[in-house]
């Protein structure tokens, strides 16, 4: 291994991805989750105490955001023994959204979905009174599901605290008004991001960021009197209602735009109905994850040879575990109550069509918060009977979910109910269940997550099956198969 590259007990170097001014991405491999992440290490060891709180603030907003399915999630941030700060993140192994616009610009209905996505993300941050403060199409990577999702909360901060040094770093071609004037009162918060998300969505149509003359004078001075004159033209490349609302988030005025990134979501779906094209749902919650601290300095190490540089984690995102998921949970009654299976001489029920399941990626992370459902309220009326469960059942998952502490865990055996018109909540059993276990899911129509409850909510108005694979927190059974399907109508 280089040099300059630290040693992460538990991970090996796989390549560089990219490098910049300020740090330097690099590709590991996890041997305990077998899994490659993303480690991004500051290039300079001699940073002044406000730009390492910076960066560290960086690491703490995107762990506090939980496993949301569009926020890039952090697994831990530490330091190397001679004082390089690194953070470590997932793995997105799609680019950028800059790099992919650049090339060649999205169609409409791409960018809605985009849109809906990034926007329900940034509503999360601000849930937990999390801006990102500098959102923009090279800060949105594409996974290997081809979802996005936000990273760099670079100067994260909480709302209304105070800015480090006076200094406001948000990009300047995606920037409002009110951060680029010296002269501007308004303090930067919610209204800011919403103009950077209508810039991001506009660059994305036009293959450019708004302010950005092609053959033109792009000066960082030609590009500021631009935003302070006037909102940017319409895209030519998208209906009338989006340029209108694009338009509209990059309103001169903050309070002539959308009053939240949620508004400007729903916005979006209203657009989606429009065009008759599919409607993306809304992701607005995410759960906090706590983190461990380290326990001593990374002075107290000890580190023979020239070429081994010994990291020390800062802190390491830990999964939630509800009091409710222990191992002293009594057994989930559900799957005792089933019907009994048919007499003999009747035909088994042939059960539907299983669409083929694509590649999937090594084990999910199990550091990752839960995303609540939190979107669809139950109405007033009869809730729907269970839908029939299809998987089928291992043996040992009917006997009381109490978890050995050496034991493998049982095959989860999955039980779908209805619950609106629109959601079908999953829940599973299983036996040798542990306190600190996560659970990894998958859906045929490609839809993955990982939850730290026996329970997934999936936004679906028919028929959908999930499949479950538990996560064992000391990676012991990071080969695990996945759980027969468990089918909802």
């Amino acid at each position: 291994m280089p040099d300059e590259l630290p040693e992460i007990p538990g991970f090996r170097y796989v390549r560089r991805l990219d490098k910049g001014g300020f740090s330097t991405l690099h590709l590991y491999h996890d041997f305990g989750m077998n899994r490659d992440v993303a480690v991004k290490v500051l290039n300079d060891s001699a940073l002044s105490a406000p730009v390492r709180e910076r960066f560290v603030s960086e690491a703490r907003a995107m762990a506090a955001l939980g496993n949301h399915s569009n926020i890039v999630t952090v697994y831990q941030v530490g330091e190397t023994f001679d004082g390089h700060l690194y953070l470590m993140m997932q793995y997105c192994p799609n680019s950028d959204l800059g790099k992919l616009a650049d090339a060649k610009p999205f169609s409409p209905e791409r960018v809605l979905s985009i849109g809906i996505q990034i926007a329900s993300a940034v509503q999360a941050a601000h849930e937990m009174n999390i801006l990102h403060r500098d959102i923009k199409p090279a800060n949105i990577l594409v996974n290997e599901y081809n979802d996005p999702c936000l990273t760099d909360f670079g100067i994260a901060g909480q709302l209304a605290t105070r800015e480090i040094e006076g200094d406001v770093l948000l990009s300047v071609p995606w920037s409002p008004p009110e951060v680029i004037s010296s002269t501007s009162n308004v303090n930067p918060g919610v209204p800011a991001e919403i103009f950077s998300l209508g810039a991001t969505l506009w660059h994305l149509l036009a293959g450019h960021s708004p302010f950005v003359v092609p053959d033109g004078d792009n000066s960082r001075t030609a590009i500021e009197a631009r935003i302070m004159r006037s909102s940017p033209p319409p895209t030519g490349r998208a209906p009338q209602s989006l340029e209108k609302l694009l338009r509209l988030a990059m309103a001169t005025n903050p309070a002539d735009r959308p009053d939240s990134a949620k508004e400007f979501a729903a916005r979006l779906q209203a657009i989606q109905r429009e065009l008759a094209a599919a409607e993306t749902p809304l992701a607005l919650k995410a759960v906090a994850v706590p983190v461990k601290e380290r326990d001593r300095p990374v002075s107290d190490l000890t580190v023979t040879g020239k070429r081994v540089k010994t990291s020390l984690p800062i802190f390491v995102a830990q999964p939630h575990v509800p009091a409710a998921h222990t191992s002293a949970r009594p057994a989930v009654a559900v799957t005792q109550r089933r019907p009994a299976p048919p007499p003999p001489p009747a035909p088994p029920e042939p059960e539907p069509p299983r669409p083929r399941w694509p590649v999937y990626a090594a084990a999910a992370a199990v550091t990752a918060g839960a995303i609540t459902g939190g979107l669809i309220l139950l109405s007033g009326e009869e809730t729907p009977p269970p839908a029939r469960m299809t998987s089928v059942p291992d043996a040992s998952a009917l006997q009381q979910n109490a978890g050995a502490d050496n034991a493998p865990p049982g095959k989860p055996v999955i039980t779908a109910t209805r619950v609106g018109g629109d959601v079908l909540r999953f829940t599973w059993t299983y036996s040798a269940q542990q306190a600190t276990d996560t659970f990894s899911w998958r859906t045929a129509d490609g839809r993955t997550g990982v939850v730290t409850t026996p329970s997934v909510d999936v936004p679906s108005a028919g028929p959908v099956c999930v499949q479950i694979k538990v996560v064992r927190a000391d990676g012991s059974n990071a080969a695990a198969e996945w759980s027969p399907e468990g089918c909802g109508s």
